[in-house]
């Protein structure tokens, strides 16, 4: 089928939804340790609190999105940010038992981003044979920066850090609408499906690219979740510290895909894969082990930096053994991803709780070996977009 030219605010517009998504993880990262408080969450709860988060976008990714595959991204992209946008608005504003329905809204939100908007990044990726899904990624990155800085902000100036997350949210809605009007009316798929998994019975070469990103979502998604309370617990830094921190990470991640990673892909997906799981796996065992909170800080900016190059590497394999099918392909793919956190969070949660934040970390850590290992099994040594 042909398809009609990409209009020329299309790109600008995914990659600033993608940077929105990204700005609500980085004021996660610093404002949830006083969100917390206020409301008596400890690790445990936390964790499980992550949990019923990660269940929502698996549940959304398995039986929603192959649904969904047959709507133009004229509305699945927007909707997904939108949905996101309430969720976050809903964190600042609902009390009590609310807690866990905003859990659930935001988990939604982000099944609904992660498997579309790598669905448009991809599609455009491969008709242009440009690095769209490396740029994506790093756009994320970058609104791990400014959601990180916004956090920070409110905090020195003595504000609620519900603040953050209404500024959040109603950035993810405006965004939306912009990509309302600029994404690709052309759907994703043929017809829809029922299950997104039943991608990997009809591609098996598929089931690699899903454990590199498994893991790769481990590592950098326990990064977002868990880093922020363990520079403050463990390291004994201020939020606006923490807040510093997580910046020079999301730098990293946003360098590394915009330039290393460009590199590096020329080297072919497999070998940029075992590159970053050896180099997160290396830098992570410094921020684990350490007690100085500047040691820390250089080696959490490594970590970025190296981690930066996996996801994207792992989700350009889809092209080569899912052609026509990315939509739910990339819905197996994230699902998988997605599907770590379901147990992990309880798991770090009580790690921390029972011993201490430092042992949670190391087991992140052990996750990137994940990454080694999965992207030993893959076979894509072609170069990239460049």
């Amino acid at each position: 089928m042909d398809r009609p030219p990409v209009p020329r605010a299309r790109v600008p517009a995914l990659l600033a939804g993608y940077w929105g998504f990204g700005q609500f993880w980085g004021v996660w990262v610093i404002a949830i340790t006083a969100y917390n408080g206020r409301h008596g969450i400890d690790d445990a709860r936390y964790g499980l609190s992550l949990m019923v988060l990660s269940v929502a976008a698996v549940a959304v990714m398995a039986f929603v999105t192959p649904r969904l595959a047959t709507l133009p991204l004229t509305v699945t992209v927007p909707g997904g940010l939108a949905v996101l946008g309430l969720g976050s608005v809903a964190m600042a504003l609902v009390p009590g038992a609310g807690v866990w329905l905003s859990c659930l809204v935001v988990g939604a939100g982000n099944g609904l981003i992660d498997v579309f908007a790598n669905t448009a990044a991809q599609r455009i990726e491969a008709a242009s044979q440009r690095p769209i899904l490396q740029w994506l990624h790093a756009a994320y990155a970058a609104g791990g920066i400014t959601g990180a800085l916004i956090a920070g902000v409110v905090a020195a100036v003595g504000w609620d850090e519900r603040v953050a997350f209404v500024v959040a949210g109603v950035v993810l809605v405006a965004l939306g609408a912009w990509n309302r009007r600029t994404s690709d009316p052309v759907p994703g798929d043929v017809a829809a499906t029922r299950l997104s998994l039943s991608a990997f019975r009809r591609h098996p070469g598929l089931l690699a690219a899903g454990i590199v990103v498994l893991f790769a979502f481990l590592v950098e998604g326990s990064m977002d979740t868990w880093s922020g309370r363990y520079l403050q617990d463990s390291q004994g830094a201020d939020a606006v510290t923490a807040a510093g921190v997580f910046v020079g990470f999301s730098t990293a991640l946003l360098l590394g895909r915009l330039f290393a990673g460009r590199i590096l892909f020329g080297l072919g997906r497999r070998a940029t894969i075992l590159l970053g799981g050896a180099g997160a796996m290396a830098a992570g065992l410094v921020v684990a082990t350490t007690d100085s909170l500047a040691v820390v800080a250089v080696a959490y900016v490594a970590m970025g930096f190296v981690l930066s190059w996996v996801a994207p590497a792992g989700f350009g394999l889809v092209e080569a053994v899912a052609r026509g099918d990315q939509a739910n392909a990339i819905g197996a793919v994230t699902t998988l991803g997605y599907g770590g956190f379901v147990v992990s969070p309880v798991l770090f949660g009580w790690i921390a709780t029972a011993f201490d934040p430092r042992a949670a970390m190391l087991l992140i850590v052990a996750s990137s070996l994940g990454i080694i290992v999965s992207g030993l099994a893959t076979r894509d040594r072609t170069p990239a977009p460049a």
